[in-house]
């Protein structure tokens, strides 16, 4: 059984328990969880297919490539004007 079954299982299990409630699925799985990261030490992160995931979608052109040198000011530039 995977990490995300039983992370799956363990948030019905809550959800069931608390006489299923709407709405609720969200705070049911990162209890669930942040259970499971505790009892086994692993960080858990969001798959993609939960809308979280670690860095960008390869899929998608990069909106953020981060700073170019071309864009900071040099010392000689600083007060030119």
């Amino acid at each position: 059984m995977s990490d995300q079954d039983k992370i799956r299982e363990d948030a019905y299990a809550r959800w069931e328990a608390e006489g299923r409630p709407e709405g609720q699925h969200e705070r049911h799985w990162n209890e669930a969880s942040e259970a499971h990261e505790r009892s086994t030490g692993t960080p858990h992160t969001w798959s993609a297919d939960h809308g979280g995931g670690v860095g960008p979608d390869s899929s998608e052109p990069h909106q953020n490539e981060g700073v170019r040198p071309a864009d900071l000011n040099t010392e000689n530039d600083q007060g030119a004007g």
